[in-house]
C-alpha cells in the first residue's frame, strides 16, 4: 500500500486498527514521495476484499497485494560450438575500440551477485540486500546476469569497465520454498538502485501487472534511468510479462547462435529488441561457470550495451538509447518490428556508430 509522504505518521496504525490489519514492514519511497506499508491479514480474510476496502479509502493513495516474481533463466544445457558467440553476433569486438562502459552504474536487480568470483575482481562497486532475508541459498542467477554485463576475467563482459550495483531482491521467501521476490522488496530495490546513481537497471525477472511496481519504474525514468527487462520465458501462447511490457522499458527477448527466437520466450508486441540467450557462458557461484539460456541472459547483453551507449553520450535519454538500438538492429523474421524479434538483434557497434553521428 502507497500513502501520500504528507499524510500523518500515524495513519498506517490507524488504518492497520480500522481494517484489522497487522504491519509488516514500512518505508520511505522518495522517488515516489510516498510511504509503502505491507501489512499481514491475520484473521485470513481474501485479499481481494481487504484490497478493495483500503482502495476505497480517501486517505490510500495505492492498495495492491503484494506480487510475487520470478527470474527469467532456464537451465544449463548443451555448450555452444564459441563459448562466447554472443559478443561476436552483437559486434562487440568493434564496439569495445569505442567504449567500455566507464563510469556508468548498472544495477543487477536479482538473486545474490559473487563479488569475489575472479570474473568480476572489481567489477562490484555497492551492494545492498533488498530481500531482507537472512537465507544463504543461492542459485547464481545474479552472478550470472552481472557477469554478462560486467565480466573482466576468463570471461568478457558486454560493458567490463562499467560499475555494478549489486541489488539483492531475490531470495528464498521461506523455508523449502523457490528463490523469488515481491512487489516491497522490488519497490526498495529500485529505490536504492536510482538514489545511488543506477543509470541503467537490469530487471532480468518476471511476473503480472503491478501498479505500485509500473509507479516507481516510471519516477525512475524521469530520473533518465533506462529499465531492461527480460521479456519472459512463458511461451509463445504467454501473456504480457512485467515490468518488461511497461511502456518505456526497454523488452529483450533471446535468441540462439542461429538467430532463431528462443523456444520458451514469450512472445508480443511488447519485445523491443532481441538479443543473445541461449547457450549462453556465464560465471556462476564458486568461481565456477555454466551455460545457461533465457530472455534473462538476453537482457543482460542489452543492459551492457546500454552503458557503452551511455559512456559515449552521458546526456543519451532513454528514448534515444532505445532509437539507437532499435534503428540499428539486425532484421529478423518479417520485416521491420514483429512479436517475435522486435526490432530485431542488437548491435552494438552499429548502435555507437549511430550516436556518434548525431553529434
Amino acid at each position: 500500500m502507497l500513502i501520500d509522504q504528507a499524510q500523518p505518521s500515524a495513519l498506517e496504525d490507524t488504518l492497520a486498527q480500522q481494517y484489522r490489519l497487522q504491519r509488516i514492514n514500512a518505508q520511505v519511497l522518495t522517488l515516489l514521495a510516498a510511504r509503502a506499508q505491507l501489512y499481514a491479514i491475520p484473521d485470513g480474510r481474501p485479499v481481494g476484499t481487504v484490497v478493495a476496502a483500503l482502495a476505497a479509502d480517501p486517505r490510500v493513495r495505492l492498495a495492491q497485494a503484494n506480487i510475487i516474481y520470478r527470474r527469467q533463466g532456464g537451465t544449463g544445457k548443451a555448450p555452444a560450438v564459441v563459448p562466447q558467440y554472443a559478443l561476436s553476433k552483437i559486434s562487440i569486438a568493434p564496439a569495445h575500440e569505442l567504449a567500455l562502459g566507464r563510469g556508468v552504474k548498472i544495477a543487477v536487480i536479482d538473486s545474490h551477485i559473487d563479488a569475489a568470483h575472479p570474473d568480476l575482481a572489481g567489477a562490484v562497486v555497492n551492494s545492498f540486500d533488498a530481500s531482507g532475508r537472512s537465507t544463504t541459498v543461492n542459485d547464481g542467477h545474479g552472478t550470472a546476469v552481472a557477469g554478462i554485463i560486467g565480466a573482466r576475467g576468463t570471461m568478457r563482459g558486454v560493458a567490463p569497465m562499467a560499475d555494478i550495483l549489486a541489488v539483492r531482491a531475490f531470495a528464498a521467501l521461506s523455508e523449502r520454498q523457490p528463490i523469488a521476490s515481491t512487489s516491497a522488496i522490488l519497490l526498495r530495490a529500485i529505490e536504492w538502485s536510482v538514489v545511488n546513481g543506477a543509470q541503467v537497471l537490469n530487471m532480468s525477472f518476471a511476473g503480472p501487472r503491478d501498479p505500485a511496481v509500473q509507479a516507481m519504474i516510471e519516477a525512475a525514468q524521469k530520473r533518465n534511468a533506462v529499465i531492461v527487462a527480460a521479456a519472459g520465458n512463458g511461451g509463445s501462447n504467454a501473456p504480457a510479462a512485467y515490468p518488461a511490457a511497461y511502456p518505456g522499458v526497454i523488452a529483450v527477448t533471446a535468441v540462439d547462435a542461429a538467430d532463431k527466437r528462443y523456444v520458451h520466450a514469450n512472445r508480443g508486441s511488447y519485445i523491443a529488441i532481441s538479443a543473445p540467450g541461449v547457450d549462453i557462458l556465464a560465471p556462476a557461484d564458486g568461481g565456477r561457470h555454466a551455460f545457461l539460456s533465457g530472455t534473462s541472459f538476453a537482457a543482460a547483453h542489452v543492459s551492457g550495451i546500454m552503458a557503452l551507449l551511455l559512456e559515449r553520450s552521458r546526456s543519451l535519454q532513454p528514448q534515444g538509447a532505445l532509437a539507437a538500438l532499435s534503428d540499428n538492429a539486425v532484421d529478423l523474421g518479417p520485416a521491420g518490428r514483429d512479436e517475435d524479434f522486435g526490432f530485431g538483434r542488437a548491435d552494438a557497434f552499429a548502435a555507437l556508430q549511430a550516436i556518434a553521428e548525431r553529434k
